[in-house]
C-alpha cells in the first residue's frame, strides 16, 4: 500500500470497523515495524517483545499515533512510521532499564537539581544536551548555574554511590548504543551454492504454487501466518495481539490454515 491508500486505512480506523483495518495496518505494514525493532535490539526475543510493544502503542488509544498522521504533509508514511516506531523502541529500552530513584541521601533535591541528577549522574548526558532539556522546564538556566548545582550534587555523592552510577550509566549507553546501531555495511553474505537448471525452475514452480495459495487466503489467515512464521512471536503474543483469546486458539486457527494450504498444494 503506497501513501495513497493510507488516508483510507486511517478512515476506516476511525470508524466501528476499526478492528479490519487495524488488521489491514499490520498485514501491510508489520514488516516495516519488525525491521524497526530487529534494528533496535541484539537478539531475536528482545525484537519479538520490543514489536509487541510497538503495536501495543500504536493500537493504545483507539489508535492514537498512527491518526497523528497527516497524509497532506511532506514526510512519506513509511519514513514517518519508523520515525514513530523507532521512538517507541527507546520507550522499551527506557522501560527495561527503569528510572532509578535518587539515593536517600538526595531525596530532598529541588526540582531543578533532581532534573540534573537524572540527566548528568544517571544518563550521563552532556552539559549542553541537559541544558537543552533544561530550557522548557527552567527557562533561562544557565551553564554556570548547572555547574553549580552539580559541583554541590558531586560532592554529596559517597565514593560507592558514584561507583554505582557509573554502572548504571554503562548500562543505560549500552542499550542506546544498541538501539542506535545499523546493520554492518560490510558484513559479508554467504551465498548457497545455486541449484542446476532443472532444479531451479521446480524450485520456482513451487514457490509460485505456494504465493498463489498464500495470495487466496483472508488478510488475517495471512497475517497469523506472518506472526508466527516471519516474524517468529510465540502462540500467546499473537493471541493478545490480534485479540484472538487464548494460544490455544491461535494453535488450532494456524493448524487449520496450513491444513487448507496443503490441500491446495496437494
Amino acid at each position: 500500500m503506497g501513501d495513497s491508500g493510507i488516508a483510507p486505512l486511517l478512515e476506516v480506523l476511525r470508524s466501528p470497523n476499526a478492528r479490519e483495518g487495524w488488521v489491514e495496518f499490520l498485514n501491510t505494514y508489520s514488516p516495516v515495524l519488525y525491521q524497526t525493532a530487529r534494528h533496535c535490539t541484539s537478539t531475536d526475543d528482545d525484537a519479538a517483545d520490543c514489536y509487541v510493544h510497538i503495536c501495543e502503542q500504536l493500537a493504545h488509544k483507539h489508535f492514537h499515533r498512527l491518526l497523528k498522521f497527516n497524509p497532506a504533509g511532506n514526510a512519506g508514511f513509511v519514513t514517518w512510521l519508523r520515525v514513530v516506531a523507532r521512538n517507541v523502541c527507546f520507550d522499551w529500552h527506557r522501560k527495561r532499564l527503569g528510572r532509578p530513584r535518587p539515593f536517600k541521601s538526595l531525596q530532598s533535591l529541588s526540582a531543578l537539581e533532581l532534573e540534573i541528577y537524572n540527566h548528568r549522574f544517571v544518563r550521563g548526558a552532556s552539559p549542553e544536551e541537559t541544558l537543552a532539556r533544561l530550557e522548557p522546564l527552567f527557562p533561562g538556566v544557565t551553564l554556570g548555574e548547572l555547574s553549580t548545582v552539580e559541583g554541590s550534587l558531586q560532592r554529596s555523592l559517597s565514593s560507592r554511590q558514584q561507583w554505582i552510577l557509573s554502572s548504571r550509566r554503562a548500562t543505560f549507553a549500552t542499550a542506546v548504543a544498541v538501539a542506535g546501531e545499523e546493520q554492518d555495511p560490510g558484513a559479508i553474505e554467504v551465498v548457497d551454492p545455486r541449484p542446476d537448471q532443472e532444479e531451479q525452475v521446480t524450485n520456482n514452480q513451487k514457490r509460485a504454487q505456494l504465493q498463489k495459495a498464500l495470495m487466496s487466503l483472508p488478510a488475517g489467515d495471512r497475517l497469523l501466518l506472518q506472526l508466527r512464521y516471519e516474524q517468529d512471536l510465540s502462540l500467546d503474543e499473537i493471541a493478545r495481539l490480534c485479540e484472538l483469546g487464548d494460544a490455544q486458539r491461535v494453535h488450532r486457527r494456524l493448524a487449520a490454515i496450513l491444513k487448507g494450504l496443503r490441500r491446495a498444494l496437494r
